[in-house]
């Protein structure tokens, strides 16, 4: 296999980056903006965003026929609430953690729905990574249970959960040959369409100011739409075993901008917590480099 164009790895690094700061923008646009209202404006503009798609490919409109679409875009569109609700009651660095600890349940369920090979190496980093997801959680400390930011811990944690499942369901569909710019933008418009009306149903207050909706035009467009197009380019390139890569970018920038931008300094027990996940992250990422250096010398 030939080796990937740099500037196609510049791509991936650059979809990390605007996912990394999408942890910092949600956590800004809920926080003067009721979260299922601005869940659902940041849906709408994606959706919009996403149309000259359907207009300048010859878009393959069977995908709207796929009750498994259908299915995997609900997945989506419950992680982007999830994830919104609980930015309210946690702070972005535990949200960029618990989120991504989703690299590892994706390890979990290839093995269980796509029928991958459930090793050792995949139930160490599960077991890592829930450890860590538990001192996030309780602080070290069972008795917290209840309070602080757990319910919001717990939501996003979920989204991670949610996300994971997307992930794995969309690997299987794109099996049957669907062009993954069509999938994507088939994902992000009907994610609208579960978003949408459910975050008007579900806001408590439908006030919204300046910020809150230059925060939806942000993440509906660069962390939705563009960060999910050059994530696609890259995919197609490279293949799959760089997904784990790039969400350790991911990672890394959403604590550097949550620190620099919010100021959230994580205490012993989060760092300890967040240093579990990482491990575990790195212990399943290691498996997919591993393969693909070997399909390079082959």
């Amino acid at each position: 296999m030939a080796e990937a164009p740099r500037h196609t790895q510049a791509l991936l690094i650059l979809a990390g980056m605007i996912w990394g700061t999408s942890f910092v923008a949600g956590k800004l646009g809920v926080e003067g903006t009721d979260p299922y209202l601005f869940s659902a404006m940041r849906a709408l503009v994606s959706a919009i965003s996403i149309l000259p798609v359907f207009y300048l490919y010859k878009f393959d409109y069977s995908l709207f026929r796929n009750k498994a679409v259908w299915g995997i875009a609900f997945l989506n569109a419950l992680g982007m609430l999830l994830q919104n609700v609980g930015l309210t009651r946690t702070t972005a660095s535990n949200t960029v953690l618990l989120v991504d600890i989703n690299v590892v349940i994706v390890a979990v369920l290839a093995a269980l729905i796509l029928k991958e090979r459930l090793n050792r190496r995949i139930v160490a980093g599960l077991a890592l990574g829930m450890a860590g997801v538990a001192l996030i959680a309780t602080k070290g400390d069972i008795s917290s249970l209840g309070g602080g930011s757990l319910i919001g811990d717990l939501l996003v944690f979920t989204a991670g959960v949610a996300w994971a499942f997307y992930i794995v369901f969309t690997t299987k569909e794109l099996k049957k040959g669907y062009e993954l710019v069509h999938f994507t933008s088939a994902m992000i418009l009907l994610t609208g369409v579960f978003v949408v009306p459910i975050g008007l149903l579900m806001a408590s207050d439908l006030t919204v100011g300046a910020g809150g909706i230059t925060l939806a035009l942000y993440t509906g467009i660069f962390c939705t739409t563009v960060a999910f197009m050059l994530y696609n380019v890259g995919l197609k390139a490279l293949g799959a075993t760089t997904t784990s890569i790039i969400l350790l970018v991911e990672m890394v920038f959403g604590l550097f901008f949550s620190f620099l931008l919010l100021g959230e300094r994580p205490d012993l027990i989060t760092a300890m917590g967040g240093s579990l996940i990482l491990l575990a992250i790195a212990v399943i990422s290691f498996k997919g480099l591993e393969r693909s250096r070997l399909r390079r010398r082959a």
